[in-house]
């Protein structure tokens, strides 16, 4: 049987027909898919790079505000830590709270000391809550550092305070066991209280000790276990916010 393979003027039409659509579909599928793909993600990373050119505008015209909060936050921190310590090491804590045991005469028994750790009382956060003020702060304010004190629908205290200075606050218990007599026992928590705002006895119990002196006869001795809290002003882990003035 042979086999007739002369084109009629239809097939040659029909052949031209199908080849002008696989060039449109391997030209759309090649050339104009990829090229829609890459015009969105040039478009999306032209919006990324518009708002970070925002960002760092807005950073760079707050610049002035910002470094005028920070000078200002530094001379109120440092007026703020007179009379508080800098970030101490254990062994300076043993040496400030032994100091002052051995200036009134007493004798420490034994003392230990705890990691210092981020934070103060909830207590004192909330007593200065309530001495604040309670207002809207305009964005001026927000840059001057200025806080604010959430209240509810009658005006009073929702308990929640924004208070950036307590960020710079530490805590180290100490917790130590003195002995002597009473009234030096008595003279050294009057002493911590008026004269150290930087050391708070927490808790203190008192109990008499009745021991044998090398004569042989009954002394009556008092122990005194406090535990102290040590506040210290700088940021854990990074260099003290408070420098020496040289």
């Amino acid at each position: 049987m042979k086999l007739e393979l002369e084109l009629k003027p239809g097939d040659i039409v029909l052949l031209k027909v199908l080849a002008c659509v696989l060039i449109i579909f391997f030209t759309f599928r090649f050339l104009i898919l990829p090229g829609v793909g890459k015009h969105q993600d040039l478009d999306l990373e032209k919006t990324q790079v518009e708002e970070q050119q925002m960002e760092m505008q807005q950073m760079i015209d707050s610049r002035p505000f910002i470094e005028e909060k920070i000078v200002k936050q530094q001379s109120e921190l440092k007026e703020l830590s007179k009379g508080y310590y800098d970030l101490m090491e254990n062994q300076q804590v043993d040496e400030l709270v032994t100091g002052i045991i051995l200036k009134h005469n007493l004798f420490p028994v034994n003392l230990s000391i705890s990691e210092t750790t981020p934070g103060i009382p909830m207590s004192y956060i909330l007593a200065s809550a309530k001495a604040s003020e309670t207002h809207v702060l305009t964005a001026e304010e927000e840059l001057n550092g200025e806080t604010e004190v959430e209240t509810d629908g009658d005006g009073t205290d929702s308990g929640f305070y924004a208070a950036p200075q307590f960020d710079y606050t530490n805590t180290t218990m100490v917790s130590v066991t003195v002995q002597g007599s009473e009234s030096e026992i008595k003279s050294f928590l009057d002493d911590l209280a008026r004269n150290y705002p930087g050391i708070q006895a927490r808790s203190f119990e008192l109990s008499n000790t009745i021991y044998v002196s090398e004569n042989l006869k009954s002394v009556q001795s008092m122990n005194c276990r406090c535990d102290l809290a040590v506040y210290t002003c700088g940021e854990i882990g990074g260099e003290s916010l408070i420098e020496d003035e040289s």
